[in-house]
């Protein structure tokens, strides 16, 4: 800005003595001087080129008398520059403590000293000096009128360290100003992850996608991943149900298996019985079909639900399997023989076998029992490895 001023100024001069000269040549005048004794006379373009050329000398001077000064700045920012450029190349390299001190001399002289700093930071760290690192921070941060970039690296810092919680609370104050502010973003990101928290981030996910931190395919997946989790590590039946509540019913079909999973561990069977008997109506599900087994609720109304999926489905071998489970609960022993040997004839195992072996134990059958004791441990046995695979 300041040479184009210049430039302006000297042009507006050309142009003036153009239009001047003229009339100065017709009528140059004469300008008489009486220094020390001496009378001196000259025109006034004579004089006006006397005085020019003066102050060109001076100006010359002036800068020959600041020339040193100038060499010897030169010369510090050169020596510092070089300092820092050794010091992120130490870094780079993994020399951590040669690095540091590096940066820390170079931070002595230099124009923007919070670089030198905030990189001696991680030098610091790397060292597991977590209290050298942060006091660089604090070294970095008096030296700036806005603490946004030392904040962030306090903040990778701590996370690095194993701090989350102290991170998380200074990016919540770093968000509250900047919302948009990519680096917060992503560690936020980051932390939420690390701390199971799935709602943060399914809140930060689009956001993260506008950001461009995160592709379309990997905000998907992520958001898939962080609601099978909240419903899978969900602390109790409310906390469930409010996170089922956010869902739409698409949704809801998609993440029904790990709500019954919840909702068998925190104890809300009859959210679980509610939406698997919805889910029932629209779409069979043989899973679903496990899940009401091991419902200990409401043992009448399972019972008849089963009964009527067995009429709709008479050879569902899963189904075959819930009704006599649910049989031997209500101690019905001959009705629950009958639907055990069905889903043993469609397929044997070691599940069926045991179940099969307590209701013949119960119907006073004990070489029967004994068989599909030994049919159970068989099966059993198979399924472990061989030795000498």
């Amino acid at each position: 800005m300041k040479k184009i001023v210049l430039v302006v100024i000297v042009l507006g001069l050309l142009i003036a003595a153009a239009w001047l000269t003229p009339f100065m040549l017709k009528n140059p005048g004469l300008l008489q001087l009486e220094i020390l004794g001496y009378q001196v006379q000259m025109t006034a373009i004579t004089a006006a080129i006397l005085i020019l050329a003066l102050l060109l000398v001076f100006w010359l001077l002036w800068g020959l008398a600041k020339a040193p000064k100038k060499l010897a700045r030169k010369v510090t920012d050169y020596r510092q520059q070089k300092m820092f450029d050794n010091g992120l190349l130490a870094l780079s390299e993994g020399h951590w403590q040669k690095a540091e001190k590096l940066l820390l001399k170079s931070a002595n002289s230099s124009k923007n000293p919070q670089l030198s700093y905030m990189a001696a930071a991680r030098a610091a760290l790397a060292q597991q000096d977590l209290e050298g690192a942060l006091a660089h921070l604090d070294a970095a941060e008096k030296t700036v009128n806005n603490p946004l970039t030392i904040d962030l690296t306090r903040c990778e810092i701590w996370i690095k360290a194993g701090h989350l919680q102290q991170a998380r609370d200074l990016l919540e104050t770093i968000l509250s100003s900047y919302p948009n502010n990519p680096r917060a973003v992503r560690m936020m990101l980051q932390i939420s992850e690390q701390q199971k928290d799935y709602q943060r981030i399914k809140n930060l996910l689009p956001k993260a996608h506008k950001l461009a931190l995160v592709d379309k395919v990997q905000t998907e997946t992520m958001r898939d991943q962080a609601t099978r989790d909240g419903l899978i590590h969900a602390i109790d039946e409310q906390q469930l149900r409010s996170l089922w509540s956010e869902l739409s019913r698409k949704q809801q079909k998609i993440y029904l298996y790990e709500f019954c999973q919840s909702g068998l561990r925190l104890g809300a069977y009859q959210a679980v019985t509610d939406e698997i008997e919805r889910a029932q109506k629209y779409q069979f599900d043989n899973q679903l079909v496990a899940f009401w087994s091991q419902l200990p609720h409401n043992l009448n109304h399972r019972l008849k639900v089963a009964e009527k999926w067995h009429v709709q489905h008479p050879k569902n071998r899963p189904v075959l399997l819930c009704l006599g489970q649910l049989y031997m609960a209500k101690k019905y022993w001959a009705e629950a023989k009958e639907a055990l040997q069905k889903a043993l004839i469609l397929q044997s195992d070691s599940q069926v076998n045991r179940l099969l072996a307590e209701t013949f134990q119960q119907l006073d059958e004990p070489e029967m029992a004994l068989q599909h004791y030994a049919e159970a441990n068989k099966n059993n046995t198979a399924l472990l490895p061989s030795e000498h695979a």
